[in-house]
């Protein structure tokens, strides 16, 4: 590799020049422009007089490898189509599309110039600009079928390298869209953001051992918990036998949101369950004392954690239970709880002193002010208060106060949750561990939103199809960051932590030898964890020679 000065209407331009020996004669494989002799001598006057140019480098290496190990590229040039477009793959155009949104390239007409300004440009060497175009189309080849055999060839090959499923989590997200008149996936519904103004777009996650996502589907926001959950436990069965591994031998870990007599029969027919049950199914369980728990230690958190075992009949069938209880839990409960007492008898304090004020307009009424009362008590407390309204001289009087047993009742079980399973021969903490690894998803359904990693907002495509097509790169992103922290093995090293450090990592173009006429690339000074990270992911073959 060599510089080149070429000299264009007088002014001089610096080149990047690789040559290669082909079919016996040398011909030039690469060209790549660097700047101006004013843009090099502002780098050296900033105190890099070896540097020449700085790519980002240690994002796009880390997901090219981990979609190469996990079998993501293979599959989707299987699948999709092998023919190159421009001198790349399906599997390219669509991985970019990866990278280009953990690299905040968030547009399709943006990952040209991303690509440009990356190290992207020495790994693949695309004959043409990159086009939006391409991108649409072959996103519209990831239609629902090709997407389930790209994600069992991925499980297939995770089984090899050691990743069996035995412990699936199945959780349920959605997020808004600026979608108004879409096909069937824009839907009103639950927002989890609390956008209920705009359409939005569900997404269910399955995930296995190591948080490694398993399945994902993408459906209409208006569909319950309770209605999805019955066509995911069908679809993970026949992934299990797909990758020939016995349903029985699994335990599925889910949400009370998921539960219904019907749910909860048939998934106990196939495999075996761990979830938690609605408050009103508990109250004579919530009423026994802390004190009387019979199990005590502290989570991985730093919670205290105490358990209680239970056996009922719930949904119809016998099942072990364990009654958790976590302090820091019971806290901030606690304290939502004063809060929105208070902002109740604020709310009440301001009518009752509007009560019988003169002035024009209809006069308020014994109901008109019992629905202003009912409308000042979120729902989740109005039978925690007493009221009622009399007319005394003509006036309006209303009486309001808090009942206090039943606010002890309603406290009594704060921090308390009943885990219910048909696995046998496990301790209480044992179950209550697996029905907390749920707090990992939900962690990774907070990613699939965060700017930070594989975000799922913006979306810029409307169709149905390539809205699926979308979420599944974005969740591919998922698994392929999850797949890193699996390869790395250090249980201190956060996904958050793993993006900082991977965005440190950059590729220099410097100066080297004698009279600083050739050039090479190097990886620009890293601290002791992030030297660390670069060695256990592999990543010094994407160095270009």
């Amino acid at each position: 590799m060599h510089f080149k000065v070429k000299t264009i209407d007088g002014r001089k331009y610096l080149y990047l020049i690789k040559n290669e020996w082909k079919n016996g004669k040398v011909v030039q494989a690469m060209q790549k422009y660097i700047g101006t002799p004013d843009q090099v001598y502002e780098l050296i006057k900033a105190g890099k007089p070896n540097h020449v140019a700085s790519y980002p480098f240690g994002k796009p290496a880390a997901l090219i490898k981990a979609a190469e190990e996990v079998g993501l590229i293979e599959s989707i040039n299987r699948h999709v189509d092998r023919k190159k477009v421009d001198g790349l793959t399906a599997a390219q155009y669509l991985l970019l599309i990866i990278i280009g949104r953990s690299e905040h390239a968030f547009s399709r007409n943006v990952l040209d110039d991303y690509f440009k300004r990356s190290a992207l440009q020495f790994f693949w060497n695309p004959k043409h600009k990159l086009s939006s175009q391409n991108f649409l189309n072959y996103m519209a080849k990831l239609d629902e079928d090709t997407i389930q055999k790209i994600e069992l060839d991925i499980s297939r090959t995770l089984i090899k390298r050691g990743l069996r499923p035995t412990r699936l989590i199945f959780d349920t997200t959605n997020f808004y869209t600026h979608i108004d008149r879409g096909e069937e996936l824009p839907q009103k519904g639950n927002s989890k953001e609390k956008r209920f103004d705009k359409n939005l777009i569900g997404v269910g996650l399955t995930t296995s051992d190591h948080n490694i996502p398993f399945q994902s589907i993408t459906y209409p926001a208006n569909e319950t918990d309770s209605q999805l959950f019955s066509d995911i436990i069908e679809r993970i069965c026949k992934r299990l036998r797909d990758i020939e591994v016995p349903a029985e031998d699994v335990v599925v870990v889910f949400d009370r949101g998921m539960n219904s007599t019907e749910n909860i029969r048939k998934a106990i027919e196939k495999m075996h369950v761990v979830g938690s049950l609605p408050a009103p199914m508990c109250k004579e369980f919530f009423q026994i004392p802390v004190s009387e728990f019979s199990e005590t230690w502290e989570n991985a958190r730093g919670h205290t954690i105490k358990a209680h075992p239970v056996a009922e009949k719930w949904y119809e069938t016998n099942f072990m239970g364990v009654l958790r209880y976590n302090d820091r839990t019971m806290q901030k409960q606690m304290t939502v709880w004063e809060t929105n007492k208070q902002k109740i008898f604020d709310k009440i304090a301001e009518i009752q002193s509007k009560l019988n004020r003169q002035g024009k307009g209809r006069k308020l009424t014994p109901k008109g002010l019992i629905n202003r009362v009912v409308d000042a008590i979120p729902r989740q407390y109005r039978g925690l208060f007493d009221y009622s309204v009399i007319v005394v001289e003509g006036k309006l009087q209303l009486n309001f106060e808090l009942d206090e047993v039943r606010e002890k009742i309603y406290t009594s079980a704060m921090g308390k949750t009943i885990i219910f399973t048909d696995l046998e021969g496990l301790t209480s903490r044992q179950i209550v561990e697996i029905y907390d690894s749920r707090n990992q998803i939900e962690t990774d359904i907070s990613w699939l939103k965060d700017k930070l990693l594989i975000p799922l907002k913006p979306t810029y495509v409307r169709r149905d199809l390539k809205i699926r097509a979308h979420v599944f790169l974005c969740v591919m992103g998922l698994l392929l960051y999850n797949y890193m922290l699996y390869s790395i093995d250090d249980s201190t090293l956060s996904m958050k932590q793993l993006a900082q450090y991977l965005d440190q990592m950059r590729l220099g173009l410097a100066y080297v030898g004698e009279g600083k006429n050739k050039a090479d690339f190097v990886i620009e000074d890293m601290n002791r964890r992030t030297a660390e990270i670069f060695s256990k992911l592999q990543l010094g073959r994407f160095i270009p020679a």
